[in-house]
């Protein structure tokens, strides 16, 4: 079975369970439904893709590793490949993006010490995706 991969810095991104790249669309100023009918209005910008990384329980040095890697506002040259093929995504071509992470990265520890609860990090691009006609 194929492994996919995140690289952030030449560095393995490790202990994520589940890597999913995504479309997240992004409205400009005076967007929203209208109070009287409901109607939903605004100027679209366009769509950008958004990963979001899932992580199992990891040691106190993945999680400290994993802050290091993507609690930055700004991401540059973020290398990653999936499992699957997924929309015009191929499995195990390595795609690199511009990604910005606007959330600090939270877990909790275990109990037992030494180690951390799953969490999710998502990132979006800094570009936007081409529009299809």
């Amino acid at each position: 079975m194929y492994e996919p991969k995140l690289i952030v810095n030449g560095t393995p991104v490790p202990g994520f369970t589940k890597l999913t790249p995504g479309p997240e669309p992004l409205w400009g100023d005076g967007t929203g439904r209208n109070t009287l009918d409901g109607h939903y209005s605004g100027t679209f910008i366009g769509y950008f893709t958004t990963l979001e990384i899932e992580f199992g329980i990891v040691t106190d040095e993945e999680y400290n590793l994993i802050k290091k890697l993507l609690e930055h506002p700004f991401l540059e040259g973020v290398q990653f490949s999936l499992e699957k093929d997924m929309e015009g995504y191929k499995q195990g071509d390595l795609f690199t993006e511009d990604f910005y992470n606007g959330a600090a990265i939270k877990s909790s520890p275990l109990a037992c010490g030494g180690y951390w609860e799953g969490f999710t990090v998502t990132l979006t691009a800094i570009d936007r995706r081409p529009q299809l006609t």
